[in-house]
């Protein structure tokens, strides 16, 4: 995500309640800007902060602002996260509709989810209509999916939650 300013960081990040050890979990191809305001973000609260992507450019220049937690994955890998970690907050700003198998992707993201889970997609308002997108939520067993337009100028947010007990995925 390019030209993010403070202020829309801060409104992204103004519904996290302060309890201890929140886990944040963060899957992008661009934007070093937002990358450094989340990992200052979660430095300040003590929280956890994994940003990934798929593209190692993008993870030598995040490694090279000293983001040195942030990883290279494949988007066909078992799973995203290491050691078993789940998260409280995922963002993602990639297109899953864009992947060879968006449901399996949605399966791999409810597995590093815990449970009450908050999935954040962060998408340019340039790329349409998000009613395929709350779809592949929904059918991912991802409740309480709602866009917030309120928090960023060129980029929609479309919300989501796991939740406890809402279905079971076979990850084969």
């Amino acid at each position: 995500m390019q030209n993010v300013t403070e202020t829309e960081v801060e409104r992204l990040t103004s519904f996290i309640p302060p309890y201890p050890g929140v886990a944040i979990f963060h899957m992008a191809d661009d934007g070093v800007g937002f990358c450094r305001m989340l990992d200052a973000y979660a430095k300040a609260h003590d929280y956890t902060y994994h940003p990934v992507s798929a593209n190692e450019d993008f993870i030598e220049t995040l490694h090279a602002e000293g983001l040195s937690g942030a990883r290279k994955i494949t988007y066909k890998q078992q799973r995203y996260n290491q050691h078993s970690k789940k998260y409280d907050y995922i963002y993602i700003e990639i297109d899953p509709l864009q992947l060879e198998k968006p449901q399996l992707f949605m399966k791999k993201i409810y597995a590093i989810s815990k449970n009450g889970a908050k999935i954040l997609f962060i998408q340019p308002k340039a790329s349409g209509d998000l009613g395929r997108l709350e779809q592949l939520l929904e059918e991912g067993n991802f409740v309480a999916i709602n866009p917030i337009d309120d928090i960023f100028e060129d980029y929609y947010v479309l919300g989501a939650q796991k939740m406890h007990g809402w279905g079971v995925y076979d990850m084969h």
